[in-house]
């Protein structure tokens, strides 16, 4: 973990700062004990939380879960004090309609914590954490005439805006877009690929009530050498596939992906990390391994941290990206990041990135990825000279973690404080990175 320099802000004002959403992975990880070295995924969660704390900022939580977590927190820029509520309510996979009752229970619990959280502290800025919890945060910001930001990650609405239009999917996802229309300081979406700013253009209120922030992610750029792992290098070929068990991150390609490979005589192995978002998706993956014959040869490492997904990642044969939505994440960049072999779907959301068969691949289904796998496995590719370039266009094009996450903590500070800050280049009613940090 770097080492940070706490900005010296003039009024050296100490903030009370509270988060309003979902309890992510990091939060559990340095609940449950982890240090800042061990907090794994999110790292656009993580980040900038981390960032503020270590200024001397008061950072609060109020957050829903599927964790009941018990606190045994080890650092010394959070404590156990600074989560005023985890609204403990497991996940439920049903239809939607018996779901929705413990839905709106949850967001009943969380309005009353919020109000208890904001009557008792007095904030001065609410990080409001996507669509559902992070209205909350919005409106109850709105009530007490606090400062606000929403924070989205991606949207998986734009599939959803093609096929239906804007009315009709603000009618089925009124959340969501009460989210876009309510008066906030600013609304930062990550640009990963998922078309953010197109909902953003259909949603947006006539007059500006906000200011849209369309910020791709920072990534630290670190070659196989410094990474930092105690793992060892598989003794047989792998395909390495990063990525939380949820129906739509496709698992189930990748499998299919490994049989036609072993149909072709490779018996190759296949690594997958993640988290379970879906325990009914991970049982579908693993009934699908036993189908086809390939219990033995898949290996569920679980979550691990950063840079041993980076170990696998570049020692992999290559990594598969067959996402749905988009495959431009945290995911991508760290592997990418470090001169691993990457085979991303054809979709667009690597086009920044991935020049075909330069510094990885680009293909239209796994069939096609199964061709390129072949041909690296019988030394028909220079991979070598693809690692160098992936790596060298990541120097290139890649930002910079500490720039982009001290350029979102600084927000946060001018914001809550009433000043100036720099939102990056303007065009079209958004702005995107770069964004000067220098003050």
């Amino acid at each position: 973990m770097d080492e940070h320099r706490p900005r010296e802000l003039e009024t050296r004002k100490k903030l009370k700062i509270l988060y309003v959403g979902r309890m992510a992975t990091p939060l559990r990880d340095i609940l449950s004990g982890k240090t800042a070295e061990d907090a794994r995924h999110l790292p656009g969660f993580f980040q900038p939380w981390y960032r503020l704390a270590k200024r001397g900022h008061q950072v609060d939580f109020v957050v829903t879960s599927n964790d009941n977590v018990e606190a045994d927190v080890k650092v010394d820029w959070f404590s156990e004090n600074n989560l005023k509520a985890n609204i403990y309510d497991p996940a439920l996979e049903a239809s939607w309609h018996k779901r929705i009752f413990r839905r709106l229970s949850r967001l009943g619990r969380l309005a009353y914590h919020t109000n208890r959280a904001i009557r008792r502290e007095r904030y001065d800025f609410i990080v409001c954490w996507a669509f559902y919890e992070g209205l909350v945060g919005n409106i109850f910001a709105k009530v007490y005439g606090i400062p606000c930001g929403m924070r989205a990650m991606g949207t998986m609405l734009y599939p959803e805006l093609q096929r239906q239009g804007a009315f009709k999917l603000a009618l089925r996802k009124p959340a969501e877009y009460l989210s876009f229309r309510l008066p906030k300081s600013y609304f930062l979406m990550t640009d990963d690929g998922t078309r953010g700013d197109a909902v953003y253009q259909a949603w947006r209120p006539r007059k500006e009530r906000y200011k849209y922030l369309f910020w791709k992610t920072g990534v630290e750029v670190k070659p196989i050498d410094k990474v930092r792992s105690r793992r060892e290098v598989p003794t047989h070929p792998y395909l390495f596939f990063a990525a939380r068990f949820d129906p739509w991150k496709r698992h189930d390609k990748v499998v299919r992906m490994l049989k036609n490979l072993h149909e072709k005589g490779y018996a190759i192995h296949l690594y997958f990390c993640g988290s379970v978002q879906s325990e009914k998706y991970l049982s579908e993956v693993k009934a699908l391994i036993a189908e086809l014959g390939l219990k033995e040869y898949v290996c569920f490492l679980g979550s691990i941290a950063q840079d041993d997904l980076r170990f696998y990642a570049y020692y992999a044969v290559a990594n598969p990206f067959f996402y749905d939505f988009s495959n431009l994440g945290n995911v991508f960049f760290e592997s990418f990041a470090t001169g691993s072999v990457v085979i991303g779907l054809n979709d667009g959301s690597l086009d920044g990135y991935i020049e075909n068969g330069k510094n990885g691949f680009l293909v239209d289904d796994f069939d096609e990825a199964v061709d390129i796998t072949e041909k690296i496995l019988n030394d028909e590719i220079d991979i070598r000279k693809l690692r160098e370039n992936a790596f060298h266009t990541s120097q290139e094009r890649v930002i910079d973690r500490n720039e982009r996450f001290d350029a979102e903590a600084n927000l946060i500070e001018a914001m809550a404080l009433g000043r100036q800050c720099d939102l990056g280049t303007y065009e079209n009613g958004l702005h995107t990175f770069p964004v000067s940090i220098s003050k």
